[in-house]
């Protein structure tokens, strides 16, 4: 027995020895098997209410607290989360929590602060009028990146109205041009946000027509190439006879593979009105 005694404290004081050496080095978690916290626990385990024992584990206890608010403060929050869980059972359970609160509260501060700088710089790409380039420099990559993250954000939803606004006035100024695949894409750029409007409604309500209206006068057949095969007679308007009025018509009137005649509209009249319904 005392043999056996004797060569227990031989282990035990080359624990101590080797805990006391990496936590000088700084060691304290690393390597697993080979770190401060490993000969601590080794040691807990041959001598648990040791003066020399209970001693290490306090240096230990202090050095992995100091160690986790040192990477709190420097933002490495996944060092600091692996020292906080290695300092469980080491440390008193009352200063973990504390520092596992203060790393919490740097986490949130630094995601505040993320997403402040994501609304900031969406801001100022509207400014600039970089609404959706470059794909990952632009007011729509800050704000969707924003609304991934945060998507309560206070400053969220007004910022996407502005890019929504933006991207509909582009689509408007499309239309206008008869640029109406442009228009289209910065309609489906607006939809893609998440943004809607009466006026977005209506744009593409308009483009829809015009688009249609164009297809049409693609597939359309010059007048020059029809062949008239009846002319009708207009009957002179009794009035317009009894005053000696005269005067034209032109209408404009799309002729339908049927031969019938649609779409009539009066194009210009002189004098207005005398004659239309005639020519008609």
């Amino acid at each position: 027995h005392s043999a056996e005694a004797g060569a227990g404290d031989d282990r035990l004081q080359q624990l101590l020895s080797l805990a006391a050496e990496r936590i000088t080095d700084g060691r304290l978690i690393d390597p697993d098997q080979d770190s401060a916290r490993f000969y601590v626990l080794e040691a807990l385990q041959i001598d648990p209410n040791g003066n020399a024992t209970q001693a290490a584990k306090k240096t230990l206890a202090r050095d992995l607290l100091a160690q986790a608010r040192g990477a709190i403060d420097r933002r490495d929050f996944a060092r600091a989360a692996s020292l906080l869980d290695a300092a469980d059972g080491i440390a008193a359970a009352s200063n973990v929590e504390i520092a596992r609160l203060l790393l919490r509260a740097a986490r949130q501060q630094v995601a505040a602060d993320t997403w402040d700088q994501l609304l900031q710089t969406a801001q100022e790409r509207l400014q600039q009028d970089r609404l959706i380039e470059p794909a990952k420099d632009s007011a729509k990559y800050y704000l969707m990146t924003l609304r991934d993250a945060n998507p309560s954000n206070a400053g969220l939803a007004p910022a996407l109205q502005d890019l929504g606004l933006r991207l509909v006035a582009k689509a408007r100024r499309a239309l206008a041009l008869q640029q109406y695949d442009v228009a289209r894409n910065w309609l489906d750029e607006a939809a893609g946000v998440g943004f809607s409007s009466t006026d977005s409604s209506a744009a593409l309500r308009e483009l829809q027509a015009a688009t249609q209206r164009q297809d049409f006068l693609d597939n359309a057949i010059d007048a020059s190439r029809l062949t008239l095969v009846k002319s009708i007679k207009p009957t002179y308007p009794t009035m317009a006879e009894q005053t000696k009025t005269e005067g034209w018509v032109e209408l404009d009137f799309t002729v339908a593979e049927t031969g019938e005649v649609e779409d009539i509209a009066v194009h210009a009249a002189n004098p207005p009105g005398v004659f239309d319904n005639a020519a008609i």
